[in-house]
């Protein structure tokens, strides 16, 4: 240990000391031949320095320091070339030679990649890897990491990517994943609908180049997450005219693409356009998706020389979205249609400035437009006209009354605007052994929504409880953020140890905003130790430890600082006159969103270790976490009591064939007329009862922390020569545990009073929080899973052909509902006349004086407020869980010369499909997916 501080401080102290710097420059080729590759970029990896190769291929980098230095070379098309460059003095006579990227290469990934020049846990899915799989909605990739399992393609479905959640929803999982299209965010947070992730089926799949999914600790450059960050880059570059054509029992899609070379230097566009349709039910195709994509992507480099400037501007949209036909056979009249129209624009300025205090400065700015406009039609037909109440105050109102027969149409128009910009510098410095990256910027990003929320096509046919709410009302969420990271990397001798360190701090504007805890700092440190790097001769030849500890910070969604507005309407009168007409008269109370001055900003913890080695050929990763999610977003309820007048018609009164309905908004006086005889007077109604009741109040709230832990493994057997074939082993066991110990307010609203006619009832129940639910026994859960995956890929070269066979397994399957407050068991097992239940006391209980009292044996006992008492099923708290289950896929892809490739999926192709029954209830059920196929063929020109 003395030694290694030793080595440490010597190492730091020649930090004054600064190594020569070079010119490098060369030529990148295709394979063998003396052919130049435009637009490769040619980076040296550890000083942040780059260089894009001109229309023959040359390239040129300057004040390159002495040293060794590894160095990327990539481009569209091709297999990147990563090398080391040992750097003594000025070079121009490199020759970097790519590969053409298909199958007749001796190796060739088609599973996720272990990124392992990372500090943390990161894995890239290649163009290979996703021509392979067959992707429809990117979030398929979800099952190449690893334990993913399989899902069969379904655009139908708005499947979202929610990382290391061990499928448990709970504490937002998907809701604080970060997705990310060319560098433009994909933001839920001006949503006002339920939290979860954002939607990528309106993503045009076959445009996709890369993905790369950051499941560990992420660099403070990314915010506003809690999960991690999922990358999704598009084509840049030269490309053939590529035409692909999948199909499979459900989907059908058409794709064309072109990157064309300027020529000149004058950079590269490319455009792509797919058209995507899928059915809910071959049987009856009336019910679709569509996505139609188009995309946009130019690219160019100015003042190529010392200070070159890479310029890029993009341009991604979709037009589409659901449509439900009316079914002919069905003949209803009713139909839905929701827009799923996006467009996503970026621009970004890399100059690489390459001075001793700063190497380079980027800017980048984006844009990005959802349109969920819904439209939903529906014919009504009823026995009797239908009170609608409307009312937007508190008070008594005469309700409106629906014709019979009458057709409307609701749209609900959702448009999320999301934009933002950043600034980012680098500086890379070696000293010596040692290696100085420093990083810093600041961003600014804005979410609103400038939809007009819900409305209907015949305003005066508005359905009963509808009240209007324009979205254009909220004002935009900002978020400013800066971040400092400095990574160092320090040699000792044959080792290196690589240091990450960072924070980022935010700060939230909104427009009368009154939260004061709307900023906070973010630490993140990540640590890597190479203790063996050396060829494969050796049978231990690489062996990585590394760690990390990081705060990660979600902003809140619209749905959560400006909820819906609810309304409680009652009815406090009824009579009915000629022709078999009513009239109805309504109390209505506002449900007001109180204010919570103590609502939190949700917040990860996570720590991170894992352990990269290589054994004779055989590479393994394993990482294990320790997440715990603090302030998870909710919204919660409370009640408070008041009092209202119910009035009935008076005894020996006949409602007159025409009435004239007068009510005191304030009192609920009623007064009825004749105005066939206005000269009859008003006649008042009699007050039946004085009725008391509880209104609830909505107000934002955090949830109790969820804990997450798990272990993720890989390992990538070397190839076996004589049959071609390598095996791939990949598992995940998580762990996630939460006990919610707010509260739930919960009312009986449809029960009377104990003991007086007419009366609400009396009493709301206050229970350890089990989400408001009136059967619930239980306020948490723990849920521990095991998920493997055993894959055989054989790939053959000579006749371009690749072919996988994964088996897919879940090994635990366990769960358990936890009834805790406090650590004290909550609920407890009832057996009462051969039957048997769960039974979960509050713990207080309110009046209708606004008084709480403690919930203890003697209001157990009491025959009214035992009703309080809920009763669940007898297995709630029993562990429940599945046996192991199993299934097999088979994947092939075969290429056609350099002009066509064909790609095969069968899931599930022996169509395991046993029934499993849960240890709890007993309930049998089916888990592993319907047999499904699919093809797809490309063609190149």
């Amino acid at each position: 240990m003395r030694k290694f501080l030793l080595a440490l401080l010597l190492s730091v102290s020649v930090l004054g000391v600064s190594a020569q710097k070079y010119t490098i420059s060369g030529r990148v080729q295709i394979g063998k031949s003396s052919k130049g590759v435009p637009m490769a970029v040619v980076t040296v990896v550890d000083a942040n320095l780059w260089a894009i190769t001109d229309d023959n291929g040359h390239f040129s980098i300057r004040n390159v320091q002495a040293g060794k230095h590894p160095v990327n070379v990539s481009c569209l098309g091709y297999v990147a070339l990563d090398s080391e460059l040992n750097v003594t003095g000025d070079r121009d006579d490199l020759v970097f030679r790519l590969c053409c990227a298909d199958l007749k290469l001796s190796e060739v990934v088609v599973t996720a990649r272990e990124n392992r020049n990372s500090m943390s846990t990161s894995r890239v899915i290649d163009k290979a890897a996703l021509d392979h799989l067959q992707m429809v909605n990117v979030s398929d990739v979800s099952s190449l990491l690893p334990g993913g399992k399989t899902v069969n393609p379904n655009l139908m479905k708005d499947n979202v990517f929610s990382i290391r959640d061990g499928g448990v929803s709970q504490g937002n999982a998907s809701f604080g994943t970060a997705v990310e299209v060319d560098g433009v965010r994909l933001s839920t947070n001006a949503s006002f609908g339920d939290l979860s992730g954002a939607s990528t089926r309106n993503i045009a799949s076959s445009n996709v180049e890369s993905i790369e999914v950051i499941t560990g600790i992420p660099s403070v450059e990314y915010g506003d997450l809690t999960s991690g960050v999922v990358k999704v880059k598009t084509r840049k570059g030269k490309t053939p005219y590529t035409a692909t054509f999948t199909t499979n029992p459900k989907t059908k899609q058409f794709s064309l693409s072109k990157g064309f070379d300027l020529g000149r230097d004058l950079g590269s566009l490319n455009v792509a356009l797919e058209h995507t349709r899928a059915i809910d039910n071959p049987v009856s195709p009336y019910t679709t998706y569509q996505r139609n994509g188009i995309a946009l992507n130019y690219a160019r480099v100015f003042r190529r020389g010392s200070t070159p400037l890479n310029f890029s501007v993009g341009l991604t949209g979709n037009l589409g979205g659901m449509n439900t036909k009316d079914d002919p056979d069905a003949q209803t009249g009713e139909w839905k249609k929701a827009h799923d129209n996006a467009l996503r624009f970026n621009t970004s300025l890399d100059w690489l400035l390459n001075k001793s205090w700063i190497t380079n400065v980027a800017v980048t700015a984006s844009v990005n437009y959802a349109d969920m406009l819904s439209k939903y039609h529906l014919p009504v037909h009823t026995a009797s006209e239908q009170p609608a109440v409307n009312a937007t105050t508190e008070g008594y109102f005469v309700a409106n009354q629906l014709p019979v027969n009458y057709v409307n149409t609701q749209f609900i128009d959702s448009k999320e605007l999301d934009y933002g910009i950043s600034l980012k510098a680098n500086w890379s410095r070696r000293f010596d052994r040692l290696l100085n990256r420093v990083k810093a910027g600041v961003t600014w990003s804005a979410n609103g929504n400038v939809g007009q929320g819900e409305y209907y096509e015949n305003p005066q046919l508005q359905p009963n409880g509808f009240r209007p709410r324009p979205y254009t009302d909220i004002p935009y969420m900002h978020n400013l953020a800066v971040y400092l990271e400095d990574n160092l990397t320090l040699q000792l001798g044959q080792t290196s140890l690589g240091v990450m360190a960072g924070v980022r701090g935010e700060k939230t504007l909104i427009k009368n905003m009154q939260y004061d805890k709307a900023q906070s700092l973010s630490p993140r440190f990540n640590v890597k130790y190479t203790l063996i790097n050396r060829e494969r001769k050796y049978f231990l030849n690489q062996l990585n430890v590394r760690g990390g500890w990081g705060i990660t910070e979600k902003l809140p969604s619209f749905n959560i600082l400006y909820p819906d507005p609810l309304y409680r309407d009652i009815q406090v009168f009824g009579a009915s006159y000629a022709d078999n007409r009513s009239v109805y008269v309504y109390h209505t109370t506002p449900y007001s969103i109180a204010y919570n001055d103590n609502l939190r900003w949700m917040r990860n913890r996570n720590i991170e270790v894992g352990v990269d080695l290589t054994l004779d050929g055989t590479r393994i990763s394993v990482a294990g976490y320790f997440n715990k999610t603090k302030y998870p977003y909710r919204l919660n309820t409370t009640y408070s009591p008041f009092e209202y007048r119910i009035s009935q018609v008076p005894g020996g009164y006949k409602m007159p064939a025409n009435p004239d309905i007068v009510v005191d908004n304030r009192t609920g006086q009623i007064l009825v007329g004749d105005k066939d005889d206005p000269s009859a007077g008003y006649t008042p109604m009699d007050t039946k009862v004085m009725d008391k009741t509880f209104v609830k109040n909505i107000y934002q709230d955090n949830s109790s922390p969820v804990d997450r832990k798990g272990l993720e493994v890989t390992v990538d057997f070397p190839q076996i020569p004589s049959i071609r074939t390598q095996f791939r082993f990949d598992a995940a066991y998580t762990n996630v545990k939460y006990v919610n110990e707010g509260f739930s307010y919960i009312y009986k609203e449809n029960q009377s009073h104990s003991s007086i006619p007419g009366r609400s009832f009396e009493y709301v129940g206050i229970y350890a929080d089990n989400g408001g639910s009136t059967t619930a026994t239980y306020n948490g859960r723990q849920t521990k899973r095991l998920d493997a995956n055993l894959t055989a890929i054989t790939h053959i070269p000579s006749i371009r052909m690749v072919i996988s066979l994964r088996l897919e397994a879940s090994l635990v399957s366990r769960s358990r509902n936890i009834s805790s407050y406090h650590g004290k068991q909550l609920a407890y097992q009832v057996e009462q006349e051969g039957e048997s239940y769960t039974a979960l006391r509050p713990l207080y209980y309110m009046d209708l004086e606004g008084n709480v009292y403690n919930y203890d044996d003697a209001a157990a006992n009491d025959p009214v407020l035992k009703g309080l008492i809920i009763n669940g099923n007898s297995f709630q708290l029993k562990q429940d869980g599945y046996d192991p289950y199993f299934s097999a896929n088979l994947s092939i892809t075969k290429e056609i010369g350099n002009v066509a490739s064909v790609s095969f999926y069968a899931n599930n192709f022996t169509n395991a499909r046993k029934y499993l029954a849960s240890y709890a209830s007993g309930v049998k059920v089916i888990l592993t997916p319907d047999f499904y196929y699919g093809l797809t063929l490309r063609l190149k020109f």
